[in-house]
């Protein structure tokens, strides 16, 4: 009497198992997808267009950029990465909100496509330093020494 719930039971439990290994699986193919575009640099104003076009048009950025090109993938890594730094208290001195708003500088955008990537806990992540550096490089010098 109970035969029939213990195999469903066991067969959930095996259905659940192999959902399991699905997910690693395809944690695993992800992050190989990843391993090509970590070390494709794009220009710091090529970065900046970007982000500006997809957030403003991204249909259009998607057109400019092509769908599915190495390059765009590679930006929309680093804008995703740049996302997840702004958490980072380190980050956020260079940010501005503003209600709903973020207001950062045309540099750390820019920094963002030249700065190196890592891979942490299956979410690419920038190298903070890295990033801040970058970022100190592409800002124009203010005043006169």
């Amino acid at each position: 009497m109970n035969t029939r719930s213990n195999a469903t039971t066991a067969g959930d439990a095996a259905a659940a198992g192999n959902a399991t290994t699905a997910d690693k699986a395809a944690a695993a193919d992800t992050a190989r997808d990843w391993a090509q575009y970590l070390t494709v640099r794009v220009d710091p104003d090529d970065m900046v267009r970007y982000v500006h076009r997809l957030m403003t048009a991204p249909k259009l950025a998607e057109l400019e950029w092509g769908a599915d090109t190495a390059r765009a993938r590679a930006a929309q890594l680093r804008w995703t990465a740049l996302n997840r730094a702004f958490g980072d208290a380190r980050v956020s001195t260079w940010t501005n909100s503003q209600q709903d708003l973020i207001h950062l500088p045309a540099a750390l955008i820019g920094a963002a496509g030249v700065a190196r990537l890592t891979v942490q806990e299956d979410e690419v992540v920038f190298d903070i330093p890295t990033l801040l550096d970058a970022t100190l490089q592409l800002c124009e010098p203010a005043g006169h020494a």
